[in-house]
């Protein structure tokens, strides 16, 4: 229980990486704020976390829109009374199953671009911005945004993903530097392979992309891609982003900030 009755936002908390850590949090005794654009899987993420005996909340939230994200904050202050953790782990991957090749940069449109750029990256600024007044007056707080190994080391295609990535680890850095004399430690993790739903997506991409993976189904293309690329052989599951998440959030992780944390079996070593 060590974060018993402090209160987390987790943006894109309805599914994948997100509801792993919504799943981490309660389980540590956090109370929990489920945000997501899917209103429907928010409340059934914010309904299966209160077995842990913790207070939930789901609230639908376009983290495109400034005004979403006020509100955001507003209602988790109102129903919860404080916040002491922020999770930004709403994203996209802007891949349209539709044509072939869609992450190679002459199929990317203008439209798929600033979707990725507006949620992933927008997305995180704004939430970021939104809470930084509230945890500077409280003089403590906890943000966590989180990115991927891609954002380290692009691949070829996924270039509108990977450089939100990127802009998600430099522009932690710059916010950890303002909120530190205010005793605000402001982190990100960068994830590997972790299979969720946008896998379906991004598989459907490769099979339109490279010949060798063509009859192939997502979970196959997955598994083939851990077999060939990660030294340990097992990928991440979002429970193990949730531990870190946990890590960073508690009094271990108090003395860390600005940083960017790996989580991917030992592909990216930066």
């Amino acid at each position: 229980m060590r974060l018993k009755d402090e209160v987390a936002i987790v943006t894109g908390g309805g599914g994948g990486i997100g509801e792993g850590i919504c799943d981490c949090l309660a389980h540590e005794g956090a109370h929990v704020v489920v945000s997501d654009i899917r209103q429907e899987s928010a409340e059934k993420v914010a309904e299966k976390i209160k077995k842990w005996k913790v207070k939930s909340l789901s609230v639908k939230t376009d983290v495109r829109n400034a005004n979403d994200c006020q509100a955001l904050v507003d209602r988790a202050l109102k129903d919860m009374g404080r916040i002491d953790i922020l999770i930004c782990c709403a994203g996209v991957d802007g891949l349209d199953p539709d044509i072939d090749s869609p992450g190679m940069i002459e199929n990317i449109s203008e439209e798929n671009w600033d979707l990725v750029v507006d949620v992933n990256l927008k997305g995180v600024f704004l939430c970021n911005r939104t809470i930084a007044p509230y945890f500077k007056k409280e003089k403590k707080g906890r943000i966590i945004n989180i990115s991927s190994t891609l954002g380290r080391s692009g691949i070829e295609w996924l270039p509108h993903y990977c450089a939100t990535k990127a802009g998600i680890i430099v522009m932690t850095q710059a916010i950890s530097t303002q909120l530190a004399p205010y005793s605000v430690t402001v982190n990100t993790i960068c994830p590997g392979m972790v299979w969720t739903p946008l896998w379906n997506s991004g598989a459907t991409a490769l099979s339109r992309t490279y010949p060798h993976f063509k009859d192939m189904g997502p979970e196959d293309i997955f598994n083939a891609l851990v077999e060939e690329t990660i030294p340990l052989k097992k990928a991440p599951t979002p429970e193990d982003i949730g531990k870190m998440v946990i890590f960073l959030s508690s009094a271990d992780g108090a003395r860390i900030t600005g940083q960017a944390i790996n989580i991917d079996g030992g592909v990216v070593f930066n």
